[in-house]
């Protein structure tokens, strides 16, 4: 029933964000709140669970990925920064404001795990930097552009500029923080 109640969870934060209530949920799941609150003492703890798999999803994605030797090490780093469980990857971006105002806590968490969880792109980067697949950069600075371009997604005012998926905008901010914007050369000759 937990796994239940939390899968229906997720379907409602697509839906509505993290402005569901417990009678939100209930009726969703066609059972009391009396059900629900036998399994999780309030709305926070539900919301918990539910950040707290997020953040154990992407940790096992990042080393996933940081372990398949057929990519390269930007392909590794591209593939890390990006990588949202597949349930957040559609997520409309107002998600991330809703999740801050209502369940300041659980965003909290959320923040402090992409701002302090460094240390598998900062050995790959160190890696690609020693192997030159990667520019000699200085590391607290790519991290800062990463971090200033969440920071922008978590504004209420830039959503509305964005009309993408979070997946989606994730990965045009990591094309632009590892590729760049000048084309190509060869695709101008």
């Amino acid at each position: 029933m937990r796994e239940r109640i939390l899968n229906e969870t997720m379907r409602l934060i697509q839906r509505q964000g993290f402005t569901f209530t417990v009678s939100d949920l209930a009726r969703e799941l066609a059972i009391s709140k009396r059900t629900i609150y036998e399994h999780f003492s309030s709305k926070e703890e539900i919301v918990e669970h539910i950040i707290d798999g997020m953040i154990r999803h992407i940790q096992e994605q990042e080393r996933d990925i940081a372990a398949d030797e057929e990519l390269t090490i930007p392909e590794k780093l591209r593939q890390i920064l990006i990588c949202l469980p597949q349930e957040m990857e559609k997520m409309d971006l107002g998600m991330l404001p809703d999740l801050k105002r209502s369940h300041y806590p659980q965003w909290e968490k959320l923040d402090t795990f992409f701002r302090e969880e460094w240390g598998i792109v900062s050995e790959l980067m160190e890696q690609g930097m020693a192997e030159g697949s990667l520019k000699r950069i200085h590391l607290p600075v790519f991290i800062d552009l990463y971090l200033g371009s969440l920071h922008q997604i978590y504004d209420s005012r830039a959503t509305v500029k964005h009309q993408l998926p979070l997946g989606e905008l994730l990965e045009s901010i990591m094309d632009i923080l590892l590729f760049g914007i000048a084309a190509d050369k060869r695709e101008g000759s």
